[in-house]
């Protein structure tokens, strides 16, 4: 089986597979959850929820010429509750990105996917490790590294009244592959802030940063900076959440946008009957 379709089976059987009802501290099942908590469940990675993020990320300026691309993210988020002491959250991550320069380029880049095993109990503070793992699925070498990857990737939340603020980071290095594309060794990290609001508006910084330690020391580092505002309501019993942001690189490699505009739909499902 080629690596693009043993990516797509498993992206596929991550949603197939059973899921298993769990209970966390922040949304009790007896309970219908408010505005407010569920907009912080729209960033918890940790819940009770089937979350599927669709987020359409647009970059300007990109190149001589001042081009604009685009990329399509599709990131479920699955709880699989293991035992009465852990649980396990698996995080697909499948995109389509649109690249202007040097040639235009359309199609799927390498996917990814997380998994993370939590504890069942925890209170204010809730951590996750466990390993990620980076597929050769890109339809074009421009969209793609052409290596297998893998490496840890952990994060930690706090989530206490109107406040949520956490960060992600995984470490990935290639391990097999094509071998004349070079080797990969990226670590990547996203600390997040938000305030939520009772009525479900809420602010939020989440900027993703990396840093590529095979790149020459001026193109190592991506870092954006700015916000986004987004609200979380129900439509029936379909709990979403819509966001839209703006961010500044002020660190970015040759080829990236000068900066980009990110519109997030996300829709919470219940994990259980």
């Amino acid at each position: 089986m080629s690596p693009y379709l043993l990516s797509i089976t498993t992206f596929l059987l991550a949603f197939a597979a059973p899921l298993y009802p769990q209970q966390t501290p922040t949304n009790p099942p007896t309970m219908s959850p408010s505005p407010q908590e569920l907009a912080k469940s729209v960033h918890n990675p940790f819940e009770d929820f089937i979350k599927i993020a669709i987020q359409s990320t647009t970059g300007f300026g990109i190149g001589p010429r001042h081009n604009a691309g685009d990329s399509l993210n599709v990131q479920p988020f699955l709880p699989f509750s293991l035992n009465g002491q852990w649980d396990l959250f698996v995080r697909p991550s499948l995109t389509v990105n649109y690249q202007p320069i040097p040639d235009e380029q359309f199609g799927l880049t390498d996917m990814q996917s997380s998994f993370f095993f939590s504890p069942h109990n925890a209170n204010n503070w809730v951590w996750g490790i466990g390993p990620i793992f980076q597929f050769p699925t890109a339809t074009s070498r421009e969209l793609g590294t052409g290596r297998w990857s893998a490496g840890p990737t952990a994060a930690l939340i706090y989530s206490k009244g109107p406040w949520f603020g956490g960060v992600l980071a995984y470490q990935l290095m290639s391990f097999a592959g094509n071998r004349s594309r070079g080797s990969v060794n990226q670590t990547y990290l996203e600390p997040e802030v938000s305030y939520n609001l009772e009525s479900g508006w809420y602010g939020d910084i989440d900027p993703p940063m990396t840093f590529d330690w095979t790149a020459p020391a001026a193109n190592g580092w991506t870092i954006p900076i700015g916000a986004d505002v987004g609200k979380a309501f129900s439509m029936g019993f379909q709990a979403m959440g819509i966001q839209i942001g703006a961010y500044d690189l002020l660190k970015r490699p040759d080829g990236a946008p000068q900066w980009i505009i990110r519109v997030q739909l996300t829709a919470l499902l219940p994990s259980g009957p």
